[in-house]
């Protein structure tokens, strides 16, 4: 009796074999089918975000280019550049959990190998055949050429705008200061500006009119007030020199400044005896071929005792 149970319970399970496996290969190609989708999904976020992210960060380097970084613009983008990071790194994430697609064969996800030919295609849904040979590939229905692999988008290399290189000056910035003869230069002769010397006026009681009575004359002539004195700055040497008459024969105390270039040389001697002759002194440097202006002894006026020190002016003669 028992013997006959057994047998009977033996082949109601071997009968119901075929149809609990195909319920389950339906239910695991169901959840596979969400898998794949989800996939899809998430693939499509991130194309989605990775672009938004590029044009932001394009939009930064230009700003940084033309100097705008500190600007809120700049950094706004650069909020919403660490938001959409953010974003991508969770979806990352997500993919790296989920793994690879369940399809083996899918040409949305991962790398699709060459496949034989001859090799029958699985369709899904369907039982597989009992006597089918597992070793055996599915046929490749993807026109791809051999040894071709598909990159999912999220692994492959961003293609990254080249650089362009600024180009490198070789002008010689220091051209100017080197003695270099060059004939272009010397065959364009700059007029030499010439310099007017001031008359410094000692200010009196009626200097306002004495100034009137110049710039009647002389228009163009510039007065200003410098260290108590007025300053008068004529246009030429003959107007100068005119100023300079009237002056004196209006008795007005004035103070000429000799120009530049006539301006003598100051040098200093020491070490010669206080009880030393300045005539002398000067007999001896004229001499040497120098021509002497004026010799001054200094003084210290406190304890009214010359210094063994002697101040020579000498008159500029060729290149001094």
């Amino acid at each position: 009796m028992e013997e006959a149970s057994r047998s009977s319970s033996f082949e109601h399970s071997t009968c119901s074999t075929p149809r609990s496996w195909d319920s389950r290969v339906s239910m695991e190609m169901l959840r596979e089918r969400d898998i794949c989708k989800e996939l899809t999904e998430l693939d499509s976020n991130w194309k989605q975000l990775d672009s938004r992210l590029s044009s932001i960060i394009e939009c930064m380097d230009n700003l940084q280019k033309l100097g705008r970084k500190n600007t809120p613009e700049y950094t706004k983008l650069s909020s919403d550049a660490k938001k959409l990071q953010d974003r991508i790194d969770v979806i990352e994430n997500a993919l790296d959990r989920i793994g690879e697609c369940p399809f083996r064969y899918c040409s949305k996800h991962g790398n699709c190998p060459e496949f034989k030919k001859d090799t029958p295609e699985i369709t899904t849904g369907a039982s597989l055949p009992e006597n089918m040979d597992t070793d055996k590939q599915v046929r490749n229905t993807s026109p791809t050429e051999k040894d071709f692999e598909i990159v999912s988008p999220r692994k492959a290399a961003k293609i990254r705008k080249p650089k362009e290189k600024p180009e490198i000056s070789t002008d010689n910035k220091f051209k100017e200061l080197m003695e270099i003869d060059n004939d272009n230069d010397n065959a364009k002769t700059e007029e030499t500006k010439i310099q007017i010397p001031e008359i410094n006026l000692k200010i009196d009681a009626n200097y306002n009119l004495t100034l009137q009575e110049i710039n009647r004359m002389y228009p163009d002539t510039q007065n200003k007030l410098v260290k108590g004195f007025i300053s008068i700055q004529a246009t030429s040497n003959d107007n100068r020199n005119n100023i300079i008459e009237y002056l004196k024969k209006n008795d007005k105390e004035f103070i000429l400044l000799e120009a530049y270039s006539n301006r003598p040389l100051k040098v200093v001697i020491k070490g010669l005896p206080v009880e030393q002759n300045k005539d002398e002194l000067k007999q001896i440097l004229e001499n040497l071929n120098f021509q002497i202006v004026r010799i001054n002894q200094l003084k210290n006026y406190q304890l009214k005792t010359y210094h063994p020190i002697f101040l020579i002016e000498v008159a500029k003669t060729n290149n001094y």
